[in-house]
This record gives structure tokens, C-alpha cells and sequence, in this order.
């Protein structure tokens, strides 16, 4: 019994494979005597070359023929008709000869991939012109606009009046009737959670004048993307610092001091923001200040932060504690900085200098512990100058200059 099963089996492998012989054979001499076989490719889609360039670069656009279709038959020989795809041919039709609008009859050529030898098969279309049209584009300039979606990060705020788009308006061409349903680009940016500013491209929507959606894949777009600058900063409240220039008679510890408005609340790119932990309102040199006062000071803001507040000033009460001022006429008065072959003279014999210190020690200072110091390093020619001078007050520490420094006319000689 499994002798005759095997033999059966046998029987049939080899019916199958004589059978796959033959038709191996038969293809071959099909293909080697040149037997060609016809093949049908329907509704082969046209290249209009030159429509995407030339014509626009000329203010023509095509408006009829662009969407039609070829039927194709196609003669060769088997192995390469037989499997030939619809994508390994092209029919093209040459527009780059156009140069006003109008209808026109075009004849047509045939490209091949190039795995396949044109030469080796024969291609005939169903019709042998193809009827163009072409007319004048319409083209009108659209704003983008930007529809921001979605709640920023806890302690960040989006700074509408800061957002960039690039470019702020496409221009859109094709046929006037198409162009002119639009009426505005929308960008929709979601910057829900974004702690930080939001930049990227974007595609867009046209909208009609009621807001509709338009969709029209026949008006031409000079961007297809906009570039969206959306900036989300942080919110931080800086405190406001004030730093004192100090002198004998001068010094932070004998005043009191405060400010109107101590901080102020700013906006940035975290970036700048996260080294900053106050602002500092400039140096005030207390020894221009002879009394009591009550300055405006300008707040700086930091480079590339907002001011939230809206507070762009605050007023500094500067008063003093327990010091007392007195005028001295001093004449007192000597250089340095003179060179071995200078001579200096006085023009001017005495300035009055006004001192401030402790009521106690400033009455003992007598106009021989001040002396003037005039540096005359920088002057190397003869001549009369006029140098401020500055003030010493020996023997009492406490007490010091207050007010412009005090000049000196004076002359130097060889």
C-alpha cells in the first residue's frame, strides 16, 4: 500500500514540474522570437512642465487641461509589458513655449523609469493633442492671523503684544473667483503648559468672510508654513537695592533711608531671569548730599525683561542721624604729581570747604587740620590750570568733605 502512495506522489511532482518546464520554456522562446504582447493603462495622469515656475514667474497660471488623463497602449515584449506599473510611465506636456493667455493645442511626449529601455516597447496614446488653457493669475496678499489656545505654565505669562509671525501675510494667486473667497490665514497655537516661549512652523487655515473654512487646492500659496514666535516668560518680583558711595562724615550708618516702592514685579525669558535676584538702582554718593532729601530715582529694568508693575520710578527719603555741617576757609593747599623740573604756584590762595560729622568732633576740627591735595600728574606742559582738590581732614576721622569738590587755580613752571 505505501509503495503504490509513493508512487502516486511521485507521479504527480513530476506532472507538476514538467508543466513549470514548459512554461519556463514557453516564455522563453515567446520572449526570445519577439513576440510582443499589448497592454492597456488607463487614465495615465499628465506633467505640465513649466507649470509650477514659468508660467507664474510670467503672471500666467493654467486653468484648464491641468487635471486631464491619457489612455495608454502599450506594445513589447512580455517579460517588460507584463509588469510594467503605472508610475514607470509619464506622458509630459511642454508649457515653457507659452507666453500670454489663451487656448492652445499641445502635443505630447513619453519618459520612462529608468529601469526600463525605451527603445524595447511602443506607446500610443488615445488622442494625439492635448487642449490647454491658460490665463492671467490673480494674486492678493492675505494677513496671518494667530489664534493662541490653551493656559500657560503656573507663574509664566504669554506676552501677546511680543508675538512674531514670519511671514505676516502669503500671497495667494490662481483664478480670481477662487483667490478672492479668502479672507484671512489663521495659525492655531496651543501653548497649554508651555513654560516657556514657543517657536516653531506652523501650517494655517484660509478662511472666507464668515469664517468657513476654505479649501481650494487650485489657489497657489507663496508659504505653505509660518514661523510663530509666541514668547511665554516668567513672572518674577525683583527687590529694589539702593548702594551708597561712602566717606568720612558720610557714611551708611549715619543715615536712614527707604524707598516709596521696594520691588517691582518683571516679566522675561527664564534665561535671564534665573541669575537675578534684585535690581540695583544705581550708587548714590552721599557726599553730594548736604541734607535731608527726597529723591526720584529711575528703576533699570533688565535687558530683555517687562516691567508688569508699571512703576518706572520710585522716590529715595534719605535723612540724617546726629551730624551737624560747618564751612571752613582753608588755605592749606599743596600738589602732587609734579615732575623733577616742574614748578607750581597758586593762583587761587583759599577755597571754603564744607565739612559734616559728629556734632562733638566737628567742633574740634580747626581749619589747620584740612588740607587741600591737588594732583597734577596727568598735566605734563607748563601752563595755568584749574584741578578740584581733594579734602583732608587729619586727626579726626569721623568728620569729611560734603558738596562739590572745591578747585584750585594754579600754575606750573619749569
Amino acid at each position: 500500500m505505501e509503495k503504490r502512495m509513493s508512487e502516486k506522489v511521485n507521479k504527480v511532482l513530476y506532472l507538476i514540474l514538467s508543466l513549470l518546464l514548459a512554461i519556463v520554456f514557453w516564455l522563453y522562446v515567446d520572449d526570445a522570437l519577439g513576440n510582443p504582447i499589448t497592454r492597456e493603462l488607463k487614465d495615465v495622469p499628465i506633467e505640465f512642465i513649466g507649470e509650477e515656475d514659468t508660467l507664474p514667474n510670467r503672471g500666467l497660471m493654467l486653468v484648464d487641461g491641468e487635471d486631464i488623463t491619457l489612455d495608454l497602449s502599450v506594445s513589447g515584449p512580455r517579460t517588460i509589458v507584463s509588469n510594467l506599473r503605472r508610475s514607470d510611465l509619464r506622458v509630459q506636456v511642454d508649457l515653457t513655449n507659452i507666453n500670454a493667455a489663451g487656448t492652445y493645442q499641445r502635443t505630447y511626449t513619453y519618459a520612462t523609469s529608468d529601469n526600463i529601455n525605451r527603445a524595447d516597447i511602443s506607446i500610443q496614446g488615445s488622442r494625439s493633442t492635448i487642449t490647454v488653457q491658460v490665463a492671467t493669475m490673480y494674486s492678493k496678499q492675505v494677513p496671518v492671523s494667530v489664534s493662541v489656545v490653551g493656559e500657560v505654565a503656573e507663574g509664566f505669562i504669554y506676552m501677546t503684544d511680543r508675538l512674531v509671525v514670519e511671514p505676516a501675510a502669503i500671497t495667494l494667486s490662481g483664478k480670481e473667483e477662487d483667490v478672492e473667497q479668502v479672507e484671512a490665514l489663521r495659525v492655531v497655537v496651543d501653548l497649554a503648559g508651555a513654560n516657556g516661549t514657543v517657536q516653531q512652523d506652523f501650517s494655517y487655515e484660509m478662511l472666507d468672510s464668515q469664517g468657513n473654512v476654505v479649501q481650494n487646492e487650485h489657489i497657489r500659496v507663496s508659504d505653505k508654513r509660518v514661523n510663530v514666535t509666541a514668547p511665554v516668560y516668567v513672572i518674577k518680583e525683583l527687590p529694589l537695592v539702593v548702594k551708597f558711595k561712602q566717606a568720612a562724615g558720610s557714611m551708611e550708618e549715619d543715615i536712614r533711608y527707604w524707598l516709596e516702592h521696594d520691588s517691582i514685579t518683571v516679566a522675561g525669558e527664564a534665561a535671564n531671569l534665573e541669575t537675578i535676584a534684585e535690581i540695583t538702582m544705581g550708587e548714590v554718593d552721599l557726599t553730594t548730599i548736604l541734607s535731608d532729601v527726597d529723591q526720584l530715582v529711575e528703576i533699570p529694568i533688565p535687558a530683555g525683561c517687562v516691567n508688569l508693575s508699571g512703576i518706572t520710578s520710585t522716590t529715595l527719603s534719605i535723612r540724617f542721624r546726629g551730624l551737624e555741617t560747618r564751612a571752613f576757609s582753608v588755605s592749606n593747599i599743596s600738589p602732587i604729581g609734579l615732575s623733577s623740573g616742574q614748578r607750581f604756584s597758586l593762583i587761587t590762595n583759599s577755597v571754603d570747604v564744607l565739612l559734616r560729622g559728629p556734632a562733638a568732633e566737628l567742633e574740634q576740627v580747626m581749619a589747620e587740620d584740612i588740607r587741600l591735595v591737588v594732583d597734577l600728574t596727568q598735566f605734563t606742559s607748563n601752563g595755568m590750570y584749574k584741578v578740584d582738590a581733594l579734602v583732608f581732614v587729619d586727626g579726626h576721622e569721623q568728620v569729611g568733605a560734603v558738596g562739590s569738590p572745591p578747585s584750585i587755580a594754579c600754575k606750573i613752571t619749569s
